[in-house]
């Protein structure tokens, strides 16, 4: 296992949810952290606050309005990610209609699960092939390690799939300069965006009875992070669930 002390990540999707267990697992690990955030928030400000204590912290507001992936080489998160050690995406908007429902907003929107991930492995690969050490953590979706049918999140699960193709593409092509690139595949997690009722109707559909916690998703995160030889991997962290388990959801086929 490498250590990560001492590093450099760029969280993007960092402020809230999974994102900033994420944060606060690698802020114990003794990296150094450049947290993204949607929009400023009193959460944003304590969680700050507090790995700030641990290690070097600073934030970044970005707000992925339609069409900024044209500008993002002027963004202050295109020179960061190319300073950054290791980059962590967090960020991932979930659209779920069923297709004939579907605008083209919504597939603009599903599209940034993959497209944001690829510009910024892209604006990130050369300064670690200097550096001959890197770091990419993703976070794919539930059962698109593989293609897969979609009742009512194909654009989604697609983006998340392609991410999927992403991830073994980096891996295979820079793994001699040192670099790794892995993918956490959560199931149903209990965080802030989650509403009660739907925290219970998922819990009723996971095989412990239970949604998984963020902190147990940055676990498989870190896990990912510091071990070289892992590389390429679509890692679900899902308790074993699966579309067919207790009550069916009709999302999946």
């Amino acid at each position: 296992m490498d250590s990560i002390e001492g590093k450099t990540a760029l969280v993007i999707g960092g402020s809230g949810g999974i994102g900033s267990s994420v944060c606060e697992a690698l802020a114990a690990c003794g990296v150094h952290l450049i947290i993204h955030g949607g929009s400023e928030s009193k959460r944003f400000d304590v969680l700050a606050e507090k790995l700030g204590q641990k290690v070097r912290v600073e934030t970044r507001i970005q707000r992925f309005e339609s069409g900024f992936l044209a500008d993002f080489a002027s963004m202050p998160l295109y020179k960061d990610a190319q300073k950054a050690d290791i980059i962590c995406v967090c960020f991932g908007p979930f659209v779920q209609k069923a297709l004939e429902d579907t605008d083209s907003a919504d597939w603009e929107r599903a599209a940034l699960n993959y497209l944001l991930p690829g510009v910024i492995v892209s604006a990130a690969l050369r300064p670690m092939i200097k550096r001959s050490w890197g770091r990419f953590l993703f976070f794919g979706g539930t059962r698109t390690d593989r293609i897969n049918a979609f009742r009512t999140n194909a654009a989604y699960a697609g983006a998340k799939t392609a991410l999927s193709s992403l991830v073994r593409s980096v891996a295979l092509t820079y793994a001699a300069q040192g670099i790794t690139c892995n993918a956490v595949l959560p199931g149903f997690t209990c965080t802030e965006y989650v509403s009660e009722n739907e925290r219970k109707k998922r819990a009723a559909q996971m095989p412990q009875k239970r949604l998984l916690e963020p902190n147990e998703i940055a676990d498989a995160a870190v896990f990912l992070l510091r071990n070289p030889m892992l590389n390429g991997v679509l890692l679900p962290v899902d308790g074993g669930w699966a579309p067919d388990f207790g009550q069916n959801t009709g999302n999946y086929i």
